[in-house]
């Protein structure tokens, strides 16, 4: 059978690309080497306690808010439900506790109440960021042609130019030089994987705002429930969803030109365009079966700097987390105020100082455990060079002990989690690397830094006619919300090439 469109991936950018060009009429072909869909993303079971994989909460998918309109406007919505979120969490620093609601009013007030002395710079940064906000949402709800908007760019919106070529920390210094008020300010920035002083400030101020200003959501039952209606809806939409089944290769036409993926179980099959979810190196410089072009991208994606990846913990637990003083369903546990020197300790593996966080969804959620138990989710930033050249005996035991570690530090605050522990895994960055197909175990594809970031960010566009990229290692970047623009784009993308 002839394709529209092969995509490769069912994770969020993939499934969201899928899902609009189905709907839009075009016979779509997705491709997973996983037996479920939502990638990075996919939840699990074990004896009876259901895990989030990796994602915390999500941001956009709100009443009114861009990727719940479109679940509604798909038509997969209605089978899903939406548990808003009140705050997004506990933060707790060495002199500092204190819950992020999701309001921008109740932040500031906590700011201002916290550092009187810098009442009137608080209020600078509010505005600075603001601005911003103002002249992205312009930019963003512009009907202009994408290329007359970035011409205009400089002269209609000048705040994303500049927020484009500073760091998240060169925002936030000149307003005050509190280090105690930076670090807090810019608390999100485990989220993004970079410490603020070498993260995008544009990327900083679109994440800071999805989860401070705005509700985040939880869906019942388990994000794998939205990836699976998504995946549903497209088979609905007349395409095919393939499980279990690996893309081997990407075969052009000879004149740099898309002709067919060549699969693992299905054999070649061909189509009139593709999209890779997949990373950009495994895509770019590994499926390609044009070596110049294979070539010329290993020469320019050698200069490219990967995210950082991470170690989690999941627990089952014989009572609920609360129950052991949980309060919020997400706790953020920063053992110092310097953000570098926490992002230093996690690249070297030192585990007793890096951030971590703690996340209860079943505080949300409670039919994802046995009746009256509880589970938790323990995440810390890591390097896939601490775990690389170990040896199977090593790599158990190393496993053993940083878990024993990052309970340890959360047991500080939920007394007597040891002893009610029932069911235990661990996924480190080599889990990444293997599940989530993601190169070194990068769980935000590119590093956002400021030359990789926002227009400097890797382009859906592809060196292949008729090939596309979608997904963290893309515009705008990693998380859910991020790949749902990827996966949309890319999708307006094969749309206009189709035609």
């Amino acid at each position: 059978m002839k394709y529209d469109t092969i995509i490769i991936g069912a994770g969020m950018a993939g499934l969201t690309c899928a899902l609009k060009l189905s709907a839009a009429g075009k016979k779509v072909l997705v491709l997973e080497k996983q037996p479920v869909p939502g990638g990075f993303a996919t939840g699990f079971k074990r004896k009876g306690f259901f895990f989030e994989s990796a994602l915390h909460c999500v941001d956009a998918l709100g009443k009114g808010q861009k990727v719940r309109d479109f679940l509604v406007e798909t038509g997969v919505a209605g089978g899903l439900e939406f548990i808003e979120l009140r705050d997004l969490a506990r933060i707790i620093y060495p002199q500092h506790d204190f819950v992020a609601e999701a309001s921008r009013e109740s932040l500031l007030d906590y700011f201002k109440h916290s550092f009187p002395q810098e009442k009137n710079n608080i209020d600078r940064i509010f505005a600075e960021f603001d601005a911003f906000y103002k002249h992205f949402d312009r930019f963003d709800d512009s009907r202009l042609p994408e290329w007359l908007k970035l011409c205009l760019t400089l002269f209609l919106y000048p705040r994303i130019i500049k927020m484009s070529c500073l760091t998240c920390e060169q925002v936030i210094v000149k307003h005050t030089h509190d280090k105690k008020l930076q670090a807090m300010v810019s608390s999100i920035w485990g989220f993004m994987g970079l410490p603020p002083q070498r993260l995008s400030a544009f990327y900083f101020l679109i994440i800071f705002r999805a989860y401070h200003y705005y509700p985040n959501v939880y869906v019942r039952g388990g994000f794998s429930r939205m990836f699976e209606a998504m995946a549903n809806k497209i088979r609905e939409n007349g395409s095919e969803v393939m499980f279990n089944t690996v893309a081997k290769e990407i075969v052009t036409d000879g004149r740099r030109c898309f002709k067919a993926v060549v699969t693992d179980k299905a054999g070649r099959i061909e189509a009139r365009s593709a999209v890779s979810g997949a990373d950009c190196f495994s895509t770019l410089t590994g499926l390609l079966d044009d070596e110049a072009v294979k070539e010329d991208y290993r020469k320019k994606m050698s200069a490219f700097e990967k995210s950082v990846s991470a170690f989690q913990v999941y627990l089952g637990l014989k009572v609920p987390a609360k129950a052991l003083g949980m309060g919020r369903f997400m706790c953020f546990i920063n053992s110092s105020y310097d953000h570098s020197a926490s992002f230093e300790a996690s690249l070297r593996g030192d585990y007793l100082n890096g951030i971590i966080s703690a996340v209860d969804h079943a505080q949300l959620d409670p039919e994802l455990v046995p009746f009256g138990k509880g589970e938790l989710l323990i995440f810390t930033l890591d390097n896939y060079a601490n775990w690389k050249s170990l040896s199977e005996q090593e790599y158990k035991d190393k496993k053993a002990q940083v878990a024993r570690i990052l309970i340890k530090r959360v047991e500080k605050y939920l007394p007597g989690l040891t002893d009610n522990i029932e069911v235990m895994e661990t996924a480190t960055p080599m889990t990444m690397a293997r599940y989530g197909s993601s190169s070194e175990g990068a769980i935000y594809g590119l590093a956002q830094t400021v030359p990789q970031a926002s227009i400097n960010r890797l382009s859906q566009k592809t060196k292949i006619k008729g090939l596309f990229l979608a997904g963290a290692w893309t515009r705008p970047g990693g998380g859910v919300h991020g790949c749902f623009v990827s996966g949309s784009d890319a999708a307006g993308l094969v749309s206009k090439y189709l035609k």
